[in-house]
Order: structure tokens, then sequence, then C-alpha cells
């Protein structure tokens, strides 16, 4: 295959951009979404309605599993008449510039704002998706903007009632890009909430919120005290499924933080959270994606502790019957990614490599699972298989923000894996080049991010490539812009 076959790459992009307005038109299936957001906010304020806004990509697993478990389904579409729809997609025209404005970087980003453009709040894509309609109604109805609840916790003027506590308490954190926070220490922040909180349910979730960020910023919080608690709530199924994205979210990272390998500790909190994981990984009450993400957190437990006696046939039975009945488009997007994800977790490399390749060929951004596949070579340590999954990657993607991305991490797999290797690291470099010829916002939000990467490390090799040392130039100058 040519290194950069500009044919078959104008064929695939213009192949692809269909397969992504057909995979996005599917969030226009219950309700009409905006896309100007100019023209949303001007009939939020006609009409007196908030606006939801909605960032993403087609290719994101989240987004996928978004669109599935709430964009499309009638319940979503019960709620809209109370506010208007603004759907930006990452690589529309202008998106990364919009996203300067919205602060918005990490997709999926949700966010509910008042007609006059305050955010009311930031809400998780990682709830279940009957919770996150709740959530939704919540924020619908709140007479207070987060930043006014947060402020008034913070100070103590007034009591907040329950449904702040809940809106707090599940607030988006990660995807807050410093509009709540507003310069505030999250763990500090977090912390304080949870003492000023007198609302049970959402106390508990404040406090798991409040002990990942501590460990996170390499905090050393009581390790008894944290414990405990952990085992209080995992120990608890009602509190365990309230709890789902968390508990499948912040397993790994609070397990190593809290316990030492081999330890009495370590074991007791391992068992009690891989028991809790198979709760929700047989729960009735969750769909089909989110039994698998909890069945995959399971096999990242067994790696820390907790075995799992006949792991690698129940992976590939649940992962059977997950494909088989996963047929939407979006949702069988993301099953194929958490699917593969975890067959990649447990070391069965080839069981993950045979779902990849069916997702070459069934999904609307095939591109995207071609990453996993590099990701899968590489463990093998076929370097070749490799850098060309990347490079294939790169060469099928579509949308100027997502091509620079995708183009950036093969041309930084490149430098890492072949730094020898000046004419093809110069070949991606010209490719490259071409790539931000002509993108107005090629140092806005996501894509300042992917030139800031490039930069860094193009500065750091020590190879010689006039294509290297145009980008280079280039990079600096739209960087200053």
């Amino acid at each position: 295959m040519p290194l950069f076959s500009i044919y078959s790459r104008h064929f695939q992009h213009s192949r692809d951009k269909t397969m992504a307005n057909d995979a996005n038109a599917q969030t226009t299936s219950v309700i009409g979404w905006h896309h100007d957001a100019d023209a949303a906010f001007a009939e939020a304020r006609a009409g007196a309605r908030p606006v939801f806004l909605y960032w993403g990509a087609m290719w994101c697993p989240p987004c996928n599993r978004l669109k599935a478990a709430v964009l499309t389904q009638p319940g979503f579409g019960a709620l809209a008449p109370a506010f208007v729809p603004l759907h930006i997609d990452g690589d529309a025209p202008g998106a990364q510039r919009a996203a300067e404005r919205f602060h918005l970087r990490s997709y999926p980003t949700l966010v509910l704002y008042r007609p006059d453009g305050a955010a009311i709040t930031r809400l998780p894509c990682e709830l279940t998706g009957p919770r996150f309609l709740q959530l939704l109604q919540l924020a619908l109805a709140a007479p207070f903007t987060a930043a006014q609840s947060l402020h008034a916790a913070l100070s103590g003027e007034r009591t907040l009632c329950a449904d702040e506590w809940r809106l707090l308490a599940c607030y988006a954190w990660d995807t807050d890009e410093g509009q709540l926070l507003a310069g505030r220490d999250l763990a500090a922040t977090l912390a304080a909430l949870r003492a000023a909180c007198d609302e049970p349910a959402s106390a508990l979730r404040l406090a798991w919120h409040a002990l990942h960020a501590a460990v996170s910023a390499k905090a050393a919080p009581d390790q008894h005290e944290a414990g405990a608690m952990l085992l209080r709530t995992l120990a608890d199924p009602q509190a365990v499924l309230a709890q789902f994205d968390l508990v499948t979210g912040y397993a790994v990272d609070l397990v190593r933080a809290l316990t030492a390998p081999q330890s009495a500790q370590r074991t007791a909190l391992t068992d009690a959270w891989s028991a809790a994981l198979e709760q929700l990984a047989s729960s009735g009450e969750l769909d089909m994606d989110d039994r698998l993400s909890a069945l995959r957190v399971r096999v990242r437990m067994a790696r820390l502790g907790t075995p799992v006696a006949g792991l690698e046939a129940l992976l590939r039975a649940r992962v059977a019957a997950a494909l088989a009945a996963a047929q939407e488009p979006a949702l069988r997007h993301q099953v194929l990614n958490t699917a593969a994800g975890m067959l990649v977790d447990a070391a069965l490399l080839d069981d993950a490599d045979g779902v990849l390749h069916t997702a070459l060929a069934s999904s609307h951004a095939p591109f995207y699972f071609m990453h996993t596949l590099a990701a899968s070579a590489k463990k093998r340590g076929d370097t070749g298989a490799m850098l060309d999954w990347y490079q294939r990657a790169w060469e099928q993607s579509s949308g100027p923000a997502t091509r620079l991305q995708w183009g950036a991490t093969s041309l930084l797999a490149m430098l890492d894996a072949a730094p020898a290797d000046s004419a093809r690291i110069g070949a991606a470099a010209a490719a490259l080049l071409a790539e931000l010829d002509g993108m107005p916002d090629a140092n806005c939000r996501r894509n300042g991010t992917q030139l800031a990467r490039m930069l860094g490390r193009l500065d750091a090799w020590t190879g010689a490539s006039e294509q290297v040392e145009a980008l280079k130039k280039s990079l600096l100058l739209r960087i200053k812009e």
C-alpha cells in the first residue's frame, strides 16, 4: 500500500463522510436538532426555553452509547419540547472554534444553558439512560444554576434543597473545563461539598468523587476510612446500581491507590468490588453495553487480585451474546468497542482481533477500531503491523478534526517505534502539512491539542527531514495565531 494514496484517501473520505452523516442522523430520529448555535439561542430567547447542547463525534464510542441509551429514546423525545436541542459535531465547519466559545473539549460533552447563555449544568454521559433522563428533568426545572448552588453550598448563605444537591453530585466534573470550578481545587471543593451535604445519596456520590479526585492529585487520604466507605457501598446492591458509573469508572484507580499488591486490604477490596461488578454484569436493570462494561472492569479486577473462575469461557459467551443482540448501529459500535477492549484486557488477543475485524466490516466508523488493532499489534510486539494500522486508520478517517487527530497519532507512533525511518516520518509530516493548509480553526480546542502534541515530539526528534522542518514551522505559526 502506498504511504499516502491521494485517490483512495479522497474516495474513502467521501464514503466515510456519507457514513458519518448517516450515523449522526441517528440523533434526529426522535427530535429535530439545531446545528447552528446562534440560531438555537435565538429560538431559545424567543420561546424562553433552555438550550441542550450535545458536543460529540460520530466515531466516539461514548457518544454512540449516549445516542442508543438516551438521544433516540422516547423518554428523551418526551422532554424535548421543554428545550432547544443543539448538536455540534466536532468535525462540522467551525466546530472547534465553537468549542472555544462554549468551553468544550471531551466527546461527548452535554450542557444545559439558560436562554441568555448562562450554563445551568453539565451532565455526565456515563449515567444509565433512565438516570440521565431523570437528571435532565431535574435540570430543566432547576431554579438555580450549578454555579449559584455551588456558591451557596460553599458559603453557607442558604440551605440547598435535595434536587440542588442531586444536580451538584451528578455534575460532569470531568468535562467542566474550569467553568464551574473557576480556579478552585477539585478535590478540596468536592470534600467541602461532601461535608456540607445533608442528602444521603448525594453525599455518598460526592464522597466517591472527592476520594477519586484526591488520589488523582496524589493526595494521601485516610486509607482505613476510605476503604471502609467503599466496602459499605459495595455491599449495598441498591447503592451499587445507583452508583454504576462510579463503581465501574473509579474501580482500578481507587484499588491501586488505597491498597498494596497482595495485601489483605487489596484482597478484601477486590473481592468486594468483583462481587459488586458481577451484580452489575448480571443486572436486568442495565442495558447490554453497561453490563458488558461492568464485566470488563471485573476482568481488570481479576488482574489486581480477585481471579474469576472460567473467565475465558465466560467472556467469549458474553461477547457472542452481546454482538448477536446489538444490531442498532450506535449501540453496536459501542458494544464492539467494549467487547474488544475487554478481550484485550484479558490477553485474548486473537478473540479481540476477530471482534475488531467484524467491526471493520459493520461499523459506520471502521477507522476508529483500527487504533485498537494497532494497540493489539503492539501487545504482540509486531511494530510493523502497529504502524500500518495507525496509518491505515488515518488514511480512512474523515472530518478535519478527526483526520488531524488520527494523523498526529500515526506520526507520534512512528516517532516512538521507528525513529530512524526518516522517509516514512517525512512523508507523514508532508501529509499533515497538507491537512493543516486551509484549516481555519487549527489552533482551536482539540485541534490545538494535536498541534502541541506534534510540536513537542518533533522538537525532540533527532532525525533529519525537510518535510519535518516545514511541518514544525507551520505548527509554530498556527499555535501563535
